[in-house]
């Protein structure tokens, strides 16, 4: 159960921007000039560099998709506890339970988690999470969140794989600012859910959301 008054809202401050290199480099860089306020989003409409898994690029056409940064401090979660790298796969899960959720608002339940934390619609990719977290010796103290999720892009390079967007799903266009909203709400309540129930709770919840194997 989600508690009453959820301690953990992202999305505001609302930072666009109309091009950058990657919204998590710029997050990163924000954080390290204590200029971050926990709970922000960065979007952009176009990155040049944009990260994903494993030092692959991310592919996406100019103000069509979602591309956004949300960034967290942990300390300011629950006083007094010492947050510590062990909890990062909890949390990661919660994230892509988060953007799972979202995407499957609109795309259905045939919506899924491809480990580590890719969102599919049936075989094909829907989107992708990038998380970055810093840490102080032992003590874990922000974490970047990074997602991309194909909205309303319809033609992919060769070299993509097999990605889907909602229009191609669903037929229809999708406003982004209002798309930005509804992802900021799911990973919120996703990840407060993570929060009050715990690490196993959430890890068995993404277990059951998991596609079976594929290859890329």
């Amino acid at each position: 159960m989600s508690p009453a008054t959820p301690i953990i809202t992202l999305g505001a401050p609302l930072i666009e921007l109309s091009e950058i290199d990657s919204t998590n480099m710029y997050a990163m860089e924000q954080i390290h000039a204590q200029k971050a306020l926990s709970g922000s989003v960065y979007q952009t409409d176009f990155q040049t560099n944009g990260k994903g898994q494993h030092g692959r690029i991310w592919e996406s056409q100019r103000g069509e998709n979602l591309l956004c940064t949300y960034i967290l401090e942990l300390n300011t979660l629950k006083q007094g506890k010492n947050w510590v790298p062990s909890e990062q796969l909890a949390f990661s899960a919660a994230v892509a339970l988060g953007a799972q959720a979202f995407f499957m608002e609109f795309a259905g339940e045939e919506t899924k988690i491809k480990k580590p934390n890719d969102i599919y619609w049936r075989d094909r990719k829907a989107g992708g999470i990038l998380i970055e977290n810093m840490v102080r010796g032992t003590h874990w103290t922000w974490t970047v969140i990074g997602i991309g999720l194909n909205i309303n892009q319809t033609h992919f390079s060769n070299e993509a794989g097999n990605p889907v967007s909602l229009k191609q799903i669903t037929g229809k266009d999708w406003d982004l600012k209002t798309m930005q909203k509804k992802l900021a709400a799911a990973l919120s309540a996703s990840l407060n859910s993570w929060l009050t129930e715990g690490e196993a709770l959430t890890l068995q919840k993404m277990e059951l959301q998991l596609i079976k194997k594929i290859s890329e």
